[in-house]
């Protein structure tokens, strides 16, 4: 499986970009509106997720690590194939939908593309107990989500919030403190 690539943009076609790893051009469908922020030429990160079909592979990439773990979510839920979760991607905060699928708010939910009020009705009834549990909820009906402050600390620090969000969807850390020493080593 190819969970991560790191390269350059040699094309971008709006939903599609080339990514050029080690001579290899892998295209890569990314969310609508992130394809803004990338240009060619750039070196980016892409946590990536590989579909296998009979008559197909395709391969998925997001800029941020919670959009990955939120498409995958999607995926387990009937009726919801990779072109709606990417659509649902493409028009959602990932923190806000968490918090959103756990509060039960079919109402938001189902204004999101792709989804009306059965798959939203779906979503919750699917995700709600996982999400609990993979977020662990502090006494909210959020998640908890220490890259969120992770990112804010950066940001503080002086970087963009667009690199701190890049930086920070590179480490994996147990807590705020680690994220943040990580991630500005990946800023170095």
């Amino acid at each position: 499986m190819i969970s991560m690539l790191r390269g350059e943009i040699v094309q971008n076609n709006g939903a599609d970009i080339t990514l050029m790893v080690s001579g290899v051009g892998y295209l890569v469908h990314v969310p609508s509106g992130i394809e803004q922020s990338l240009t060619c030429g750039e070196e980016v990160t892409l946590f990536t997720t590989l579909i296998a079909r009979e008559d197909s592979l395709d391969l998925y990439g997001f800029i941020d690590q919670r959009q990955k773990e939120i498409f995958s979510l999607l995926l387990n839920v009937s009726g919801v194939g990779p072109k709606t979760a990417m659509n649902v991607i493409s028009g959602i905060e990932p923190n806000r939908f968490l918090e959103e699928v756990v509060s039960e708010n079919i109402t938001y939910l189902s204004s999101l593309p792709g989804i009306g009020k059965k798959s939203a009705q779906r979503i919750v009834l699917e995700l709600k107990e996982k999400i609990a549990k993979l977020y662990k909820t502090r006494g909210r009906t959020g998640p908890v989500d220490i890259s969120e402050d992770a990112v804010a600390a950066l940001v503080a620090l002086g970087y963009s919030e667009n690199q701190a969000r890049k930086a920070v969807g590179c480490v994996q850390a147990d807590s705020v403190e680690n994220l943040v020493r990580g991630a500005l080593k990946e800023l170095m």
